[in-house]
């Protein structure tokens, strides 16, 4: 009964989101906007919710920097996984926020706390390479949490997003994590994620399927369904 509130809730929160912007040119959903003046702009706010065969999944990414000229930024990702029924698994919720010190144009170094829906509280220090723009995106973040225990977890996220027609772009994405615990040598976590569809303006729709792998053993788990992508 909680997961099929909780289900409404978040549903009834994407309806609400939903509508379309009068942008011409869609930026990189996690590049800050130079402006003619030089001047920086935070860049948009992705959130996106998959309504699967088996569970609702959500994302929400937020990238900004720390001031106009500063080499420092925030780089917040939160992810929450609802079976539709209890007895098929955990509300999964993970919360990073991380400090990010610029090194380059696409090298960042990041140091910050997760919230893990099983381990608590866990800090963890990395880097981040981010190549972006109207048409492509690059993610390659690994990363080393020191608490519960001492473990490995390497990020990569790459984007198409090619123009169709003047107002029509195809979406494509692929999202692969691997999560490694140096302590006892074994596997804690996997994913793959791919998504296709089409974008209007600031809105894209479309299938996705999820596969996830979990402990030593790499249990899999498969979720296949619709998905809304919107920029913020």
């Amino acid at each position: 009964m909680k997961n099929k509130i909780k289900i409404i809730l978040l549903t009834l929160f994407i309806i609400s989101q939903l509508g379309f912007s009068q942008e011409k040119e869609i930026p990189s959903s996690l590049e800050d906007i130079i402006l003619k003046n030089g001047e920086t702009k935070k860049s948009p706010i992705p959130m996106e919710t998959m309504f699967g065969n088996e569970k609702i999944n959500y994302l929400s990414i937020v990238n900004f920097r720390l001031g106009e000229r500063s080499r420092f930024g925030y780089f917040g990702v939160m992810t929450l996984s609802i079976p539709y029924q209890n007895n098929d698994g955990f509300n999964e919720l993970v919360f990073s926020n991380a400090i990010t010190y610029r090194l380059n144009n696409k090298l960042f170094v990041t140091s910050g706390l997760q919230y893990h829906f099983l381990k608590g509280i866990v800090p963890y220090s990395g880097f981040q390479f981010l190549s972006a723009n109207p048409k492509w995106l690059f993610v390659i973040s690994p990363s080393i949490a020191f608490l519960p225990n001492t473990s490995f977890q390497s990020v990569f996220i790459a984007e198409y997003k090619p123009k169709l027609s003047k107002k029509l772009r195809l979406y494509t994405r692929f999202q692969g994590i691997y999560n490694f615990n140096l302590e006892n040598s074994i596997h804690e976590r996997s994913l793959v994620y791919l998504r296709t569809g089409l974008t209007l303006k600031k809105t894209s729709l479309g299938i996705g399927f999820n596969l996830d792998f979990y402990g030593s053993s790499k249990a899999k788990h498969q979720n296949l369904g619709i998905f809304i992508h919107r920029l913020f």
